[in-house]
């Protein structure tokens, strides 16, 4: 995880993915943050309770314009670029797009999903508990942090990034990942990248947890060729990639 960043919770809501659309779409599509944020605020009207920045539907509102709207500096030209293809690709590419933005967001997000991933890989499927314990290692005991997971798994359901088990609590994950195109595939290594805060061999890079999901295609030499990124070779000679601006 980016040491910088702030170990701050923050993805604490449980967000459907016509929501995610909504945001990024209106976006997309040239209306300003605060256009998009009074719309998805009524689109919330009905379904979540309150009107408050402290309401349900002010807390999610927020968790929204994380993702999306109020970006810090250094992830504006990868917002760019992924609003720029939105519109143009699949539903399931635009999972891809929405994952992204959250792994560049929130710290806490890029962790469920490496955690969910690392389990799969070792058993094959994962619990709510095993998350939990998992993340509280990591983060410490938080109040608002077992609820969190939860609402994150429960998103990941919803999108369908993972399925329920037959049993409560179990978390499996899809029968066929998602298959993320070459373009899509850069924006998700970026994202990722921006949310580790360093750079990753490229091995570590493409086969990381958190993308769990998805089943990436990539050519190297294309890779070497993306202008916000840097590839060089290293003493053991495998490939480093990072991101050029954290190397100013």
């Amino acid at each position: 995880m980016n040491p910088d960043r702030p170990r701050k919770i923050g993805f604490d809501r449980k967000l459907d993915r016509d929501w995610l659309d909504a945001t990024a779409g209106r976006l997309a599509s040239g209306a300003t943050p605060q256009q998009v944020r009074e719309a998805v605020y009524h689109l919330l009207e009905g379904i979540l309770s309150g009107d408050a920045a402290n309401s349900a539907r002010g807390k999610t509102l927020t968790v929204l314009s994380a993702i999306w709207l109020t970006v810090p500096a250094a992830i504006e030209p990868l917002r760019v670029e992924v609003l720029a293809r939105f519109n143009e690709v699949t539903p399931d590419e635009r999972l891809a797009l929405h994952w992204t933005m959250m792994l560049a967001a929130y710290p806490f997000f890029l962790d469920v999903a490496a955690q969910t991933g690392k389990l799969f890989s070792l058993n094959g499927d994962c619990t709510l508990a095993q998350i939990q314990r998992r993340m509280v290692d990591r983060w410490g005991e938080r109040s608002t942090l077992t609820r969190a997971v939860q609402r994150v798994l429960r998103s990941m359901v919803g999108w369908g990034a993972l399925q329920e088990g037959t049993t409560a609590g179990v978390y499996q994950p899809r029968p066929q990942r998602i298959s993320a195109t070459e373009l899509v595939t850069l924006l998700l290594l970026e994202g990722l990248l921006h949310a580790e805060g360093h750079g990753l061999n490229l091995e570590a890079l493409t086969g990381h947890p958190a993308l769990f999901p998805f089943d990436l295609h990539l050519n190297p030499l294309v890779l070497r060729q993306q202008p916000r990124l840097r590839v060089h070779r290293q003493g053991d000679q495998r490939d480093w990639v990072e991101i050029i601006s954290c190397l100013l």
